[in-house]
């Protein structure tokens, strides 16, 4: 019981106070310290900014607007405030004209009307306000606008070293277009020398720092000493690099810029929907964002800006009371000296008694994936395919037992052959080679790793008992593990829940062999089926958290006018009659999607010309309707350029398409012209966009399916076809 206590006390003790930092801070009252972030001041501005709580998507009036409600705070609060409109595109290529707000005190930034050269650093806080077309965008990223005109409140007395400089980008929901615009202006971005952008997916949660610009030791240095309360891991920083996701800052790296980021994911279910509205907004999270980027302004604002570092730096938060770093180049060596020492420390150790402890690590990772699949698989029966749903805690709390009966079932199975120390120190020795390769290929990651297997080298020299030594390193891999485990749920979904079971596998194996009994993994295990089965029984949708369902009327000229959803329920099939898409409705989508005849609307369709000159390809799209969104498909040719701007480079993540389709996208105007290169006959899909449906039938069976539009929300389409 005691060895029970000891072990479990401190684990128990690690995941509340993971559990309860995740909350956030305390919401600050308006009548905070004049000084200090105050997220009720905040609210009172973003309630003002989104009155009328209406999506508002680049270049419509509600974003007019926003923007001027935005201009109008700055310029009441004493800053300098211009508008820079511009037509930029990026790599895609997606094309809009954008109004980007650039405010600063005492001076213009340089290439603004009537501007005078900017100072040669400046720190620039970043936030869109553009929404996209399903949703108000409270969260994203209302929430960034009014943390940031909250701090520009703050500090608008303040005198620093370098200029705190505010930019709230336009269409970034359009493709990133505000940053786009405002790398394209030279004059206007040269002086810009660090990026503190903030961001959400979700609604609640913690304010990660999930992202920097490449070389960010320096940056790391300076923020550990200023953040409060950081939530930040070179794990989130090394993972986001690996996925396709972008934002502002993406853009801001690639034009050589220093950059952090901010974002939350709790709450994803609201993401680009109706629900991301002012009742959602968190008041902790906005706290949280708010004292993050102030604290990151006045540092970075009071720092040498030039000299900057040319490596990255290894890093964690230790439950969001203070950031632990040190230069990423030295992982590998500290990883090595550790398993040195643990070798040392391990030579009275019976060296086949320890093989059975790597195996015994090997075998929890294989159960952790085999079993978490099937109990994974289970939970999701009734999930229909959506990858968050409205209770996910069940299925969240079998992969916790699943993993830890994974570890427990492999530490039995060898535990005969072998005693607990053995077993553990065979797992550090785990925990060392993997902690090794990603020191080599993936740095950031290691820390996960190295910290617990640091623990164990220590616990042997010091010749700890085996209790001792499993008391100590699983508190401090579940000090690096929990808040990681506890966010990856809302940042992976259900179709990726083993790989919670896979790091709880992974963690206990410094626990299992002192409870190795096939009967505690029995437990464990059916603990986990229960869970499962509970989630198989709950309902996957509720009016909270709604599935996701956007509909379209698409007016094709070589086609019937059709309804078009990717998500067919019966209420829906009852309104219309729905069939499986014909793949010529939309060539270029590989997924499953349902169409049913739709009544012919009496609104003109998208005109187009196109005209060829040797390998060279004109076309020129009109909307007579005024739709806000105007797109070109094209197979068989390559996009120079759309109204003159050719795309953004290429990201280098992005591999050489064939003859694959293509597009060229244009946001907020009524005419778009785009230059093609074409060797050989090219295929065109001319489509024009607006926003809603003009019959209420549909959505009333939607709404009676628990669902709501995401991301564009409902559309009306036409369409005209070409061959040049």
């Amino acid at each position: 019981m005691r060895r029970l206590a000891a072990i479990f006390i401190p684990l128990l003790v690690v995941l509340l106070l993971a559990i309860w930092r995740a909350q956030g801070p305390s919401p600050k009252p308006a009548s905070a310290p004049a000084n200090e972030f105050s997220s009720a001041r905040a609210m009172v501005v973003l309630r003002e900014l989104l009155a009328e709580q209406v999506p508002h998507t680049v270049a419509t009036p509600a974003n007019a607007r926003v923007r001027d409600r935005i201009v109008a705070r700055f310029r009441a609060l004493g800053y300098e405030t211009s508008v820079q409109r511009r037509f930029a595109c990026n790599a895609t290529p997606a094309c809009g004209m954008v109004e980007n707000i650039v405010a600063q005190r005492g001076r213009h930034p340089a290439g603004l009307p009537g501007g005078t050269p900017a100072p040669l650093s400046a720190v620039m806080m970043v936030a869109h306000y553009d929404s996209v077309g399903a949703g108000a965008g409270a969260s994203d990223d209302g929430v960034g606008v009014a943390a940031l005109l909250e701090i520009a409140r703050a500090t608008r007395g303040e005198q620093r070293r370098n200029p705190i400089v505010f930019l709230i980008t336009d269409g970034e929901e359009a493709g990133l277009l505000g940053a786009e615009a405002f790398v394209a202006d030279a004059a206007l971005s040269r002086d810009a020398k660090v990026m503190i952008n903030v961001e959400d997916r979700g609604t609640y949660g913690p304010s990660n720092m999930f992202e920097t610009s490449l070389h960010n030791r320096w940056l790391i240095r300076r923020l550990a000493r200023s953040l409060e309360r950081p939530h930040a891991t070179s794990f989130f920083y090394a993972i986001y690099n690996l996925l396709p996701n972008d934002t502002d800052v993406t853009v801001f790296k690639r034009a050589g810029k220093a950059a952090v980021n901010f974002a939350a994911i709790g709450g994803v279910n609201w993401y680009h929907t109706p629900l991301d509205d002012l009742a959602h907004v968190n008041a902790r999270l906005l706290q949280h964002h708010g004292d993050n980027l102030l604290a990151s302004a006045r540092a970075l604002a009071d720092a040498d800006l030039d000299a900057q570092s040319g490596d990255d730096a290894s890093y964690f938060d230790v439950l969001q009371f203070f950031l632990v770093w040190w230069p990423a180049g030295a992982t590998v060596w500290i990883c090595a000296i550790s398993l040195v020492l643990l070798l040392f420390a391990a030579r009275h150790t019976n060296a086949r008694a320890m093989t059975f402890g790597v195996l015994a690590t090997f075998a929890a990772i294989l159960l952790a994936l085999f079993a978490g699949g099937a109990v994974s698989w289970l939970a999701r029966l009734r999930s229909e395919g959506l990858n968050w749903v409205a209770h996910p805690l069940p299925s969240v709390l079998a992969m916790w037992l699943i993993g830890a009966a994974a570890a427990i079932c492999a530490a039995a199975i060898f535990r005969k052959r072998s005693e607990e120390r053995a077993l553990l120190l065979g797992a550090a020795m785990v925990w060392h080679a993997i902690a090794f390769v990603l020191a080599i290929t993936l740095t950031g990651v290691s820390f996960l790793f190295l910290l617990p297997a640091i623990a164990v080298t220590i616990c042997a020299l010091a010749r700890a008992s085996a209790t001792t030594i499993s008391a100590v390193a699983a508190t401090a891999g579940s000090i690096v593990f929990f808040p990681i485990v506890i966010l990856l749920y809302d940042a992976l979904g259900g179709r990726m829940m083993t790989a919670i079971a896979l790091l709880i596998a992974i963690l206990a194996t410094l626990v299992a062999p002192l409870f190795a009994r096939f009967r505690f993994a029995a437990i464990a295990a059916m603990l986990a089926v229960v869970s499962a089965v509970i989630a198989l029984a709950l309902p996957i949708v509720s009016p909270e958290r709604p599935r996701a369902i956007s509909l379209a009327y698409v007016d094709d000229a070589t086609l019937t006018p059709v309804w078009v959803t990717q998500v067919l329920t019966p209420a829906l099939q009852q309104a219309a009659r729905f069939a499986p898409a014909k793949a010529s409705l939309t060539p270029w989508y590989g997924g499953r999607q349902w169409s049913a005849p739709a009544p012919r609307i009496p609104i003109p369709r998208v005109e187009a010309n196109a005209t060829r000159s040797g390998e060279r390809v004109t076309v020129v799209l009109r909307t007579p309707r005024h739709a806000k969104r105007l797109t070109l498909a094209v197979r068989g040719g390559t996009v120079a350029s759309v109204n003159g701007v050719p795309p953004a480079p290429r990201p280098a993540r992005w591999r050489s398409a064939g003859d694959v389709w293509k597009f060229a996208i244009a946001n907020g105007v009524e005419e778009m012209t785009v230059e093609l290169i074409a060797r050989g006959p090219v295929e065109l899909i001319a489509s024009d966009l607006s926003f809603g449906l003009p019959s209420p039938s549909l959505t009333h069976a939607r709404d009676a399916s628990l669902a709501i539009p995401q991301h564009d929300g409902d559309v009306v389409i036409t369409r005209v076809r070409l061959r040049k």
